[in-house]
């Protein structure tokens, strides 16, 4: 309903917004978890992060639904890729 009322246009700036903002969050978990935050900070950060998370997931169900994906062709482009990363680390690790 959400995508319908507005579209592809402004969700796929949305979702781009979204994802600089799980970035932003992803950076700022890091450096409080890596340089000395404190135990509030860190969990404050990794709440950032989750809700972050879930603003870019209903965003990319929202492009999904509305390029057309549907769930096969998303599944099957995202197995081959695990498969690939998969297989790569198998060939490092043999």
């Amino acid at each position: 309903m959400i995508a319908d009322r507005y579209g592809y246009e402004p969700q796929s700036r949305q979702c781009i917004k979204e994802m600089a903002e799980l970035t932003q969050a992803i950076n700022k978990y890091w450096r409080k978890r890596n340089f000395g935050g404190s135990d509030r900070q860190i969990a404050e950060a990794e709440d950032a992060v989750l809700d972050e998370m879930a603003d870019t997931q209903i965003m990319l169900w929202q492009l999904k639904y509305l390029l057309g994906f549907g769930n096969g062709p998303l599944e099957k482009r995202i197995n081959e890729k695990l498969d690939r990363q998969v297989n790569r680390i198998k060939g490092a690790e043999g």
